[in-house]
């Protein structure tokens, strides 16, 4: 081998350590779903504050087309399996009682409570599919040291924590659905929140250089996720916009909505390896025979669910007491998507999972 040959190599060795490019399918499935999906967030953001498309259709569009399927999708590889309802049984049925626990609410007279604390559950869920994604770059590429994993929480809980809270704080129609209770407390965490995030964000940035000067490989992908995601939320949840607590749950979701349809999608290619799969999974090889399948089978979820939703939201008396009951009943099945989605992709815990995903 040559002089020339070996410096060539080196310099090689050296580019593949100095970064790290793993990606969960591939570099163009994951650019476009998990990541560049961003800019339909945006492109709802713009749509609506420039005043191009208006507020319920732009909601209920979403809501019918995107977001009920992806509610769907978790459905599909759980109560539709006839595996997973043999192995979670328990897990599947008992959830059920999400269902029930925002109409007997309502009935005891805390239905206010509860729909506070279910929006605060449907902002983490956002939060937690990104910190997921984080974590599957992360074991991908190796990216495990004990000081990455403290800092690279720290820094998403408090960029994507604090926007949130200036936007409840700031918000008169926002304001309106917390607990007067805490709304002496809201000044207080804003600024809190502030600081920790600014601390936060100064010690991950200056953990990056350190791992650069050290020769430690630098995660590509974590670092796209990262920068498509956070920015996204602060651009969305700090402008001023009109009916800004419902416009805002479209823009924020759709993004999240993307990714975890291509991420299901993906995992239940499962159902395709080999002619057993219909007898073992049942409903689930099925719905994910053919993308078609998925997709129009999403949609019908989509309008059994979001149109009784859509009227109740928009067009009914929101203080009527029937109102807030059916309300309460039909938050259930987001309810119930985000209790099962924090059981079912627990890759260390699943190897099911692990292996359905390639990991």
């Amino acid at each position: 081998m040559s002089a020339t040959t070996t410096t060539t190599t080196l310099n090689e060795d050296a580019r593949t350590r100095a970064v790290s490019v793993r990606w969960l399918i591939s570099a163009r499935e994951d650019l476009v779903w998990f990541i560049g999906s961003v800019v339909t967030s945006y492109a709802l953001f713009a749509l609506y504050v420039w005043g191009w498309v208006p507020l319920v259709p732009m909601v209920a569009a979403w809501a019918i087309l995107i977001d009920a399927p992806h509610v769907f999708a978790t459905f599909s590889r759980t109560y539709f399996d006839r595996a997973e309802r043999h192995a979670r049984a328990r897990l599947l049925w008992w959830s059920l009682l999400f269902f029930a626990v925002g109409p007997l609410a309502v009935v005891a007279g805390v239905g206010f409570l509860f729909f506070f604390l279910a929006a605060l559950w449907a902002y983490y869920h956002l939060v937690k599919q990104h910190y997921g994604f984080m974590v599957l770059y992360k074991k991908k590429n190796a990216d495990l040291d004990a000081a990455d994993n403290f800092l690279d929480r720290a820094f998403l809980l408090l960029a994507f924590t604090y926007p949130f809270v200036w936007f409840v704080a700031h918000d008169e129609e926002a304001l309106q659905r917390v607990p007067a209770g805490l709304h002496g407390w809201l000044g207080l965490l804003e600024s809190a929140l502030l600081a920790l995030t600014v601390a936060a964000a100064a010690a991950w940035a200056g953990r990056q250089v350190q791992r650069a000067l050290s020769g430690l490989p630098l995660d590509v992908p974590k670092y796209l996720l990262l920068a498509a995601a956070i920015p996204m939320h602060w651009v969305v949840l700090l402008t001023p916009m009109p009916h800004k607590p419902i416009a805002i749950v479209a823009m924020l979701t759709v993004y999240h909505n993307l990714q975890y349809h291509r991420l299901v999608w993906f995992h239940n290619r499962k159902y395709a390896r080999g002619g057993e799969c219909r007898e073992r999974h049942g409903a689930a090889e099925f719905i994910s025979r053919r993308l078609l399948n998925y997709v129009v089978l999403g949609v019908l979820f989509g309008v059994w669910y979001q149109v009784p939703r859509q009227y109740v939201n928009h067009g009914a008396d929101p203080g009527a007491f029937m109102t807030q009951l059916a309300s309460g009943f039909l938050w259930g099945y987001a309810l119930l998507h985000y209790y099962l989605d924090s059981k079912i992709w627990r890759v260390r815990r699943d190897p099911s999972v692990g292996k359905a995903l390639q990991m």
